[in-house]
């Protein structure tokens, strides 16, 4: 079971002073490392040369392992800036509230968690740490080097807790309602307001511990970082803080805790045609195409007529190709997506050659420009937009149990987490 354990928080010193105050940070935080490139880490860095990016960004693009030299400079540079007091450590153990205000819809949404340790163990074990995506060597490979190099995690894991009788979310609440955030900042890229409290009260410290004995946490973000600490405590034993893996947990009753969809372009069918499809989606009873786009499973979008036309299907399409999944995964709309609508449908009709059939796809969150994705001239063949539903994040915790994985691009929680907040030192 996930143990939580209070952090001697590292963090940016306000105005190179030991006590952050209410200190700015919106010039040093960044967004996660996995969704930046050159491109923004320059931006970032001509703002601040001290943005956490310098650090947590040594190799680009993100998750490529890059050569030794590029770690070690990122590792001399962490402890630089500690001794420069740019960075400071906090001498008494706590936890970090945190809170994310963001505009969604044109209402302002507010999401609160907290910066924590939480003890490394194997995945889906009993009230344990669950996940629902699978991982790539190269993305361990990079943090691995980086966080030798450091002895520090520089960016957190978002978790997932549930929370029904709102114990957690009641105690997060009473103290970002009751006192200013110590510290604070916004990221340029999306305008999320950040604010933390540092927690340090021995009796908080006990309850949430307690609280967490009993709990399972689900990883929504960062299944590479976690990965990466696992085998990092595995390979450092004797390193006193190796045990303990930095997140973000939120309570999966908080109000702010959206998951939103990943639409999809259908790239490189062949001799494709709306009206074909349409003919052979009509004789399929498993399936009805019509009726209002946003009540039905998904919804295509013909970039030729411009039309979102609503499908929805009928059944377990997927029980007799996977009597072996669960249902809840075989239910998942990405699932009956790629799995029936794409693999069943489209190619053998569409396809092209090779294990694909030809068939890529592109994603976004942002439905104009998956349309304008959609419409796009593509010489290998046409494509068709698929307007996603998000999953429900009771169905991601399902799958999660059930010891199985996510298609890819499931999930889109949303806001990220910002990076340099809260760093957790390992030595």
């Amino acid at each position: 079971m996930p143990k939580l354990s209070p952090l001697h928080v590292v963090r940016y010193a306000a105005d190179g002073n030991a006590d952050a105050g209410s200190a700015d940070l919106s010039s040093k935080i960044a967004p996660p490392y996995d969704v930046l490139d050159a491109g923004p880490k320059a931006e970032l860095l001509a703002k601040d040369a001290h943005n956490i990016v310098a650090v947590d960004l040594p190799v680009t693009p993100p998750k490529t392992v890059g050569p030794d030299a590029a770690y070690a400079e990122a590792g001399a540079l962490y402890r630089q800036l500690l001794s420069d007091g740019v960075l400071t450590r906090d001498d008494q153990p706590g936890v970090v509230v945190y809170e994310q205000a963001y505009e969604l819809n044109g209402q302002t949404v507010r999401r609160r968690g907290l910066f924590a340790g939480v003890g490394v163990e194997e995945f889906n074990q009993p009230h344990g740490i669950f996940r629902h995506e699978m991982t790539i060597a190269g993305g361990i490979g990079d943090r691995t080097k980086l966080m030798e190099a450091t002895s520090a995690q520089l960016s957190p894991i978002f978790g997932i807790f549930p929370d029904p009788k709102k114990v957690a979310v009641q105690l997060l609440n009473d103290i970002c309602e009751s006192s200013d955030p110590d510290y604070h900042g916004t990221t340029a890229n999306d305008g999320v307001a950040h604010r933390c409290w540092l927690v340090h009260d021995p009796a908080t410290l006990d309850t949430l511990s307690a609280f967490f004995r009993e709990t399972d946490v689900f990883i929504a973000d960062g299944h590479h970082r976690y990965t990466t600490a696992l085998q990092f405590a595995k390979d450092h034993p004797d390193l006193p803080g190796a045990g303990s893996c930095l997140f973000v947990l939120v309570a999966a009753e908080d109000p702010g805790m959206i998951v939103l969809p990943t639409h999809r372009v259908v790239c490189g069918l062949q001799e494709f045609m709306w009206s074909e499809l349409e003919a052979i989606l009509g004789a399929d009873d498993r399936c009805t195409l019509g009726g209002d786009p946003a009540q039905t499973r998904f919804a295509l979008f013909d970039p030729v007529s411009g039309d979102t036309v609503g499908l929805e299907t009928h059944g377990d399409v997927l029980a007799e190709a996977f009597p072996d999944k669960p249902e809840v995964w075989r239910t998942l709309d990405v699932a009956v997506l790629h799995e029936w609508l794409i693999q069943r449908v489209l190619r053998p009709s569409f396809g092209g050659e090779g294990e694909a059939g030809g068939v890529t796809f592109k994603y976004t969150a942002d439905l104009d420009e998956m349309k304008q994705l959609a419409a796009e001239e593509d010489p290998a063949g046409a494509r068709l937009g698929v307007v996603m539903r998000g999953t429900p994040l009771e169905s991601v915790m399902a799958v999660s149990r059930a010891n199985e994985v996510m298609p890819p691009k499931s999930t889109y929680f949303y806001p990220k987490l910002a990076t340099g907040l809260v760093i957790n030192p390992l030595d």
